[in-house]
């Protein structure tokens, strides 16, 4: 198998077109979704990192227009010449594309207010030391994005990377050997929890966190600084899981979370989409939403008091937020009803604050629809 830059530079002119059999299209809603995620303002400097063809890197010019400037970096000159030759739209930021590896990013200390890197960590020799070059470049309270394969964790997610591996391996026997690297390279990839640790122990805060296909595929994104606590530069030790699932309800958990909840606990705001087989657009919209609620829920929690992170999933959420619970060991989880029925189907499978008062094992607080008046006594 030749290294990576070679094995790109071999398949580039058909890349595009093979990433999107591959993924059934879905690379172009992902890449869509994380730039949408970066939050690109006109005038910024954005580096894309990996870069490619430049499908994800014209878009971003797009968004930061003609005041703003665009770089991508690539390894293999053969994709950068594809991505030359692409069509950019007049209303677009000048591109600069750069031949260079993640891992020595050739630009100065804090040179970037976004930098991203999607689909290209695991391609590197040392992703470990791409993330510390990306933060390197990164301006303080820039944003990192990171879109991503990973090793899946959960069934779905499994189930997903088996019919990656079953696509690739047939497609072996039909396209050039170079192919096969698109499904081999999860085998180098870091979970979800294995990159969320290294970007903040980095220095990234306020990370949040969105999957696709079970935990195949992942948006994390991050901001450069120090996380500044009142009264306090030491997490308190408790871990909160704030499950938001758009209702008003359990948006005003956050009421009790401002008054009870010890400054610089680490809050984790968790969203459960339930699985769907609606079609592409519809799905997109649908996760803008839940994105929409969870910006919202940050926003309700009193600015600078909490370490936040924000994840968004999918799947049947009872079990999911159960799962996400014991997985990081919360000492709460914080959940809102709506006095529903028992024999109505909530999300598909009976109500979910029941389910996960029964099944957790660790405290659970209900917050009633009449917070206000039922506010509970601060620990």
């Amino acid at each position: 198998m030749p290294k990576t830059p070679e094995l790109f530079n071999e398949i580039a002119p058909n890349y595009e077109k093979w990433s999107n059999l591959l993924s059934a299209e879905g690379i172009r809603a992902w890449h869509r979704f994380a730039v949408d995620t970066m939050h690109l303002i006109p005038g910024i400097r954005v580096l894309d990192v990996g870069c490619g063809t430049g499908i994800a890197t014209r878009l971003m010019a797009q968004r930061v227009g003609v005041h703003g400037e665009v770089t991508g970096i690539d390894p293999a000159k053969t994709m950068l010449t594809q991505a030359l030759h692409a069509d950019t739209r007049n209303d677009s930021a000048p591109i600069r594309w750069v031949v260079g590896r993640g891992e020595h990013l050739p630009f100065e200390d804090a040179s970037f207010d976004r930098v991203t890197a999607q689909f290209s960590l695991r391609n590197m020799e040392d992703w470990i030391q791409g993330i510390q070059e990306m933060v390197r470049v990164l301006k303080d309270q820039g944003q990192l994005t990171i879109l991503e394969m990973v090793q899946p964790t959960t069934t779905m997610g499994m189930i997903a990377r088996r019919g990656l591996d079953n696509v690739t391996e047939i497609l072996g026997h039909l396209v050039p050997t170079p192919y096969q690297w698109l499904g081999m390279s999860l085998r180098h990839a870091p979970t979800t929890d294995e990159l969320r640790n290294e970007i903040r122990r980095v220095g990234m805060t306020s990370l949040a966190t969105h999957h696709w296909l079970g935990d195949l595929v992942v948006v994390l994104n991050g901001v450069k600084g120090r996380f500044a606590s009142e009264g306090s530069d030491d997490a308190s030790g408790q871990v909160v899981v704030w499950a938001v699932d758009g209702s008003v309800t359990s948006l005003h958990a956050s009421r009790w979370i401002n008054q009870c909840v010890d400054p610089a606990t680490q809050v984790h705001i968790v969203s459960v989409i339930p699985s769907t087989h609606r079609r592409d657009r519809i799905r997109e919209t649908d996760w803008l939403y839940w994105v929409q609620q969870q910006y919202k829920a940050n926003t309700l929690l009193t600015p600078g008091r909490y370490h936040i992170e924000t994840h968004l999933l999918e799947g049947s959420p009872g079990p999911q937020l159960v799962r996400f619970a014991q997985g990081i060991r919360a000492n709460l989880v914080v959940i809102g009803t709506r006095h529903r029925n028992p024999g109505i189907n909530h999300w598909g499978g009976g109500s979910v604050t029941q389910y996960v008062f029964a099944h957790a094992d660790r405290p659970v607080l209900i917050i009633p629809t009449d917070v206000d008046t039922a506010l509970p006594t601060p620990l």
